[in-house]
């Protein structure tokens, strides 16, 4: 009989030991911080009884204790401990313990942004600070972050065109695809902006969904001209294309590496004469045009893309469905619990006999 018994101990204590490992807490990130704070608050307390019981015994002298006080020591350091432990709470509390499973059905609606980002040479020209280039990629960082629930896709072209993040509302996904687009991230130089006209319309077909928007972003040289033809698709599936132009119309040369500090790092031709790019606004209107959509210009600021964020919160929502997922479950109503009723006995602990 001693061996069962010793391993019904042994389950017992394993499953034990499995709860408390369940355990966890849904601010565990903010550990450090509310332990130094909870730390600071015993601390202070602890100071104000040292203070109240020096207070005390300097008021004792010469004066008989029963005369001046009238109340329990142990009363008093109830108080204290019930106090005490009430800021242990507090501190558990913010943590949010949590343990178990919960099941819950998640909606999901919004709209679908699919942006088309120029990453050609060309995008390297830095007649808007600090490149083109950075300058498009903080205008989509700012957009991103703007939208609420809607899904976001990313489309890299330059001489060819790929998905770099499909459709999504993991924006912090997003942004690490978005940092990592460079000229670098397609062999093909060159600019085909009728390749991410086909790109974006794959990507669109393949969801047939009724809610959607393509926004490229681009200084408007197109090398292929087969950009007018692509964009009729657009307007056939109802998909409205707004077109970002950056860069100025004067002409700046490209740096060959990102930078600048020698006249050698820049892009020349065959014989050796400097290339020159220049943002093609009237095409890009053209575009925009025969789509429904409309033009934008980022070269200065990002202000004109509010009126696309508007286009976006008035177009019809779609209902992408539902999904089931698993969460912690929250247990903070027991602890509430507890420090609601720690406080209240604490309040109704006399200090004083009357």
């Amino acid at each position: 009989m001693a061996a069962p018994e010793a391993r019904s101990r042994e389950r017992a204590s394993g499953a034990a030991v499995k709860g408390i490992r369940m355990i966890q807490f849904g601010n565990y990130t903010y550990l450090v911080y509310i332990v130094s704070v909870s730390a600071v608050v015993m601390a202070l307390y602890a100071a104000y009884l040292l203070w109240k019981r020096h207070a005390v015994a300097l008021m004792q002298r010469g004066v008989a204790r029963d005369h001046l006080i009238r109340g329990s020591q142990t009363v008093g350091k109830i108080k204290s401990v019930l106090m005490a432990v009430s800021i242990a709470l507090c501190a558990l509390l913010l943590l949010r313990p949590q343990w178990g499973e919960q099941v819950r059905e998640v909606h999901s609606e919004g709209s679908d942004v699919l942006i088309a980002l120029d990453v050609s040479p060309s995008m390297l020209a830095q007649d808007v600070k600090p490149s083109r280039l950075q300058h498009a990629k903080d205008a989509v960082r700012w957009l991103v972050e703007s939208l609420k629930g809607d899904r976001v896709g990313l489309v890299l072209f330059s001489g060819d065109a790929f998905l770099q993040c499909p459709l999504t509302n993991d924006y912090g996904a997003f942004m690490m695809f978005l940092d990592a687009a460079s000229p670098d991230s397609i062999h093909l130089k060159g600019t085909d902006i009728g390749m991410a006209l086909r790109q974006a319309y794959r990507v669109f077909k393949d969801k047939r969904l009724t809610s959607r928007m393509l926004v490229i972003i681009t200084d408007g040289e197109d090398h292929e001209g087969t950009a007018e033809e692509a964009a009729k698709m657009f307007r056939k599936m109802d998909v409205a294309v707004y077109t970002v132009g950056i860069g100025t119309g004067s002409g700046e040369v490209i740096p060959a590496t990102g930078d600048d500090e020698t006249a050698d790092n820049y892009y020349r031709d065959g014989s050796g004469k400097l290339i020159k790019t220049r943002k093609d606004a009237s095409f890009l209107k053209r575009i925009a045009g025969l789509t429904r959509g409309a033009y934008i210009d980022i070269s200065g600021s990002f202000s004109d893309l509010s009126f696309i964020i508007g286009i976006i919160n008035d177009q019809r929502r779609n209902e992408y469905g539902s999904r089931i997922i698993k969460e912690p479950r929250e247990h903070y109503q027991i602890f509430t619990l507890l420090l609601i009723m720690l406080l209240s006995l604490e309040l109704m602990l006399p200090e004083r006999k009357w």
